[in-house]
């Protein structure tokens, strides 16, 4: 009874910033419609830059489906730490004594209560799909886990494979490093690299110098080491300068399912003479790009959309986008920094 009225509380808190409807409670599905109309809104305004567009198509999840409310929340320790599509929930419901499906919420079976227990089931039930092929995700299986938390600083609740995450849209940190030049004939430039053809996300796409997913029993700083020695070959002493600088975060969807991403943003200035090689088979080649072309670039449909809030923040840190260039720079640097907090309360 108890985790019942939990769950009943914190639903009531999701429809407050337009996430779930509540039943019988008209005055939430008021704000609900509306904070919907203003993103309709916002989302079918002209865009007069390529960068607010690239902006928008980057958080298409929030604009769309997150305030459409087509999805169930998925409530871990009374709060939500995920957001399952229809197309989901259909599958999980052929595992009853994992899942406790209502219209309202998915939530681990009542005797699924310890994070082992947790970890246990889930996988279990992932590896069944896997083997069935039901997603398309669950085919670039990477052995690998994401801790799934109520908030990045406390204890996890449970882990998934990274491969799966999307499928429930729960929440992935990872980090991102923008490497730059000061380069005496080319001037300021970014290194960015081309994914191998065999990546199973985004292959052969353009992406940031160097970027990965935070899997569990890892910190920030050292998962961010180690990219950058897997991914281009940068040696230790070169990654000691690596300068911890924010984050950027957006709300995506794709084929794969949703991106809720917190990426941590590290710069790191490269020596001219300094050539990146990959290590890990996950690269097939980089390109060092002049500034003035960096922009042309991140827009292009080459581009792996969910690196490019991380170059749109350098060029904006860096004093290369102004609110001169960009009138529409507010909203630009809102739609990097969504508050992906506050919908997973």
């Amino acid at each position: 009874m108890a985790e019942t009225e939990c769950v009943q509380s914190e639903l009531c808190k999701k429809s407050q910033v337009g996430e779930i409807e509540t039943v019988n409670s008209q005055e939430n599905e008021t704000k609900r419609q509306k904070l919907h109309e203003v993103g309709v809104r916002n989302a079918e305004k002209p865009v007069r830059n390529q960068l607010l567009k690239l902006c928008k198509n980057l958080n298409n999840f929030f604009f769309k489906g997150f305030l459409d409310g087509n999805f169930i929340p998925f409530i871990c320790g009374g709060s939500t730490v995920g957001l399952v599509t229809p197309w989901v929930v259909i599958q999980l419901e052929n595992y009853p004594e994992v899942f406790s499906i209502t219209e309202e919420s998915i939530m681990f079976a009542e005797h699924i209560t310890e994070p082992q227990a947790r970890n246990k089931a889930l996988d279990r039930v992932l590896r069944d799909l896997k083997a069935k092929d039901t997603f398309l995700p669950l085919s670039g299986w990477r052995e690998e886990c994401y801790e799934i938390k109520r908030i990045f600083s406390e204890p996890p609740l449970f882990k998934i494979e990274r491969s799966a995450s999307p499928l429930f849209g729960m929440r992935k940190y990872g980090v991102q490093i923008t490497g730059y030049v000061n380069h005496s004939a080319k001037g300021l430039c970014l290194w960015f690299q081309k994914r191998s053809p065999t990546k199973p996300t985004w292959p052969n796409m353009m992406d940031n110098f160097v970027g990965g997913g935070i899997t569990e029993g890892i910190s920030v700083l050292d998962t961010a080491i180690k990219e950058a020695g897997e991914e281009a070959d940068v040696p230790a002493e070169i990654a000691a300068n690596l300068k911890a600088v924010g984050t950027v975060s957006f709300f995506h969807e794709s084929d794969r399912g949703i991106h809720p991403n917190t990426e941590f943003v590290f710069d790191l200035e490269l020596p001219e003479d300094f050539v990146p090689h990959n290590n890990d088979g996950e690269v097939s080649d980089w390109q060092l790009v002049p500034v003035d072309q960096v922009v042309e670039v991140i827009c292009s449909e080459d581009f792996k959309i969910t690196s490019s809030p991380v170059v749109v923040d350098w060029l904006i840190r860096q004093g290369i986008v102004t609110h001169d260039s960009e009138p529409d720079m507010p909203e630009i640097v809102e739609l990097i920094h969504l508050p992906l907090h506050n919908f997973y309360i």
